[in-house]
């Protein structure tokens, strides 16, 4: 079988083809050993897909093998995992999610015991000891049950963590109505209760527990035409919500159907943290320019990692940074959970716009506006890493960001090309003040990458 994807993001693969249950095993026996948790709980999550169950069973058989004790916390979002994993004091845990892949997809990723996802280098330290073989063989394995030990109610601790930093009265007060697209994931294992919990009430589609991804799981406006249909029809709604299958990522939606992008996921909840309390900020280098305008205007630093959650919360903690984020609608605050949190971004914007009376469109407007277009370049056999080194040696004048891939800035925007951590492809984008400008330096890498390909030093 050919191996999964195994990157600091953890591991997606296409169900059977991939990635299957004996992979599974190993992989969960490898964590648990690495973590030395013999005797130690692990708590085991899975989003809707339809593999997850047999997943799940495949976990609880590998933990045991290490002499772990598997704990299921059933259908929950992958936040919710880490915080049950640091709240509970469990050796680790595991999230069984492809994230925003296709259906047909599922994946891995590991939690450490302090609630935030593994780095690049723990997650080598796993990768490595699978291909040396170090598991025990098939037969072995199917010696162990395949059960968990317990169950915990993972929903409920994080509902509650996430009313501790933020005023409940204050958003039910403000009588807010809201739409909600959770694509049949699992963030409707808990948003209904953490809605119920601040008096916000919702009109919603597709929020069923069944893993019927109605449209692509990526939460882009172009996407999102059966809730933007749901907002129009619906009097009263101060913005929709919108989940991707394992509530890490967050989209919003204008009142009236309005796209908003993803983007400014991370830009609203800042608003409201860095009005609290002031401190910088860290995000990777493809998120948008706007975080920099909200950050300048508390005259706080923006420290720009490597792609990847890990590699965020990495540098929050070198950076002493309170909060951080992705552009791809990841919001991270420790004081809930150090992972991207789509749940605490909720909160966070509900509460926003409680205080200040603003509607979604509203808070878009008052935000500069940034024009970003994202594309992709599939990767031969030979890899992202020679294409990119050619492209670097070709825009040798430009002014460039070398930490992850390939980033070349100029006053007005910049462009970003890098290997993806999710699927055999390289990145690109491309963000600028005009859409026209944007359009330009994506084109620019674009026929330079035609120019190039065949001659990279890897070909």
């Amino acid at each position: 079988m050919t191996l999964p994807m195994m990157t600091v993001s953890g591991i997606r693969g296409i169900v059977g083809e991939t990635i299957d249950e004996g992979f599974i095993s190993r992989i969960a026996y490898l964590q648990t050993r690495a973590a030395r948790g013999e005797g130690r709980s692990f708590v085991v999550g899975r989003d809707t897909r339809p593999s997850g169950a047999a997943f799940a069973r495949a976990v609880f058989r590998g933990i045991r093998a290490a002499g772990g004790i598997p704990v299921d916390l059933g259908i929950v979002p992958t936040p919710t995992v880490c915080l049950a994993a640091a709240e509970t004091g469990a050796g680790g845990g595991v999230i069984l999610t492809a994230s925003h892949n296709p259906s047909q997809y599922n994946g891995y990723k590991m939690v450490h015991s302090s609630g935030r996802l593994y780095r690049a280098a723990e997650c080598e330290t796993v990768y490595t000891a699978f291909n040396n073989n170090e598991y025990p063989s098939e037969e072995e394995l199917a010696g162990f049950p395949d059960t968990a030990e317990s169950t915990i109610d993972a929903a409920t601790l994080h509902i509650k963590r996430i009313l501790t930093i933020v005023d409940a009265g204050k958003i039910r007060a403000a009588s807010i109505k809201i739409a909600i697209d959770s694509i049949n994931g699992a963030a409707a294992a808990v948003f209904p209760g953490l809605c119920d919990a601040l008096g916000v009430s919702w009109v919603g589609v597709h929020n069923k527990l069944d893993g019927d991804f109605v449209h692509n799981p990526e939460p882009r406006p172009e996407h999102l035409t059966d809730l933007a249909d749901l907002l129009r029809k619906t009097p009263g709604c101060w913005g929709g919500f919108v989940f991707d299958p394992d509530a890490d990522r967050l989209a919003t939606m204008g009142e009236n159907g309005e796209p908003v992008s993803e983007e400014l996921t991370l830009a609203f909840a800042l608003e409201n943290l860095l009005a609290r309390e002031p401190s910088p900020v860290a995000t990777n280098l493809s998120t948008s320019m706007v975080i920099d305008d909200v950050t300048s205007r508390v005259n706080v630093p923006v420290i720009r990692s490597k792609i990847g959650e890990a590699n965020v919360v990495e540098a929050m903690e070198r950076n002493n940074c309170s909060y951080g984020g992705e552009g791809n609608g990841g919001v991270i605050f420790p004081k809930v959970v150090t992972a991207r949190d789509g749940l605490t971004g909720m909160a966070l914007i509900l509460e926003q716009m409680a205080v200040t009376s603003r509607r979604i469109t509203q808070m878009a407007s008052s935000l500069p506006i940034y024009y970003i277009v994202k594309d992709k370049i599939p990767c031969g056999p030979e890899g992202p890493a020679g294409l990119i080194l050619a492209l670097d040696n070709h825009f040798s004048s430009e002014h460039k960001d070398l930490t992850d891939g390939l980033k070349i800035i100029r006053d007005y925007g910049w462009v970003h090309l890098r290997g993806s951590n999710t699927e055999p492809i390289i990145r690109c984008y491309a963000e600028a003040k005009t859409l026209l400008q944007a359009n330009d330096l994506a084109a620019m890498v674009l026929d330079a990458t035609e120019q190039l390909k065949g001659t990279s030093p890897n070909a």
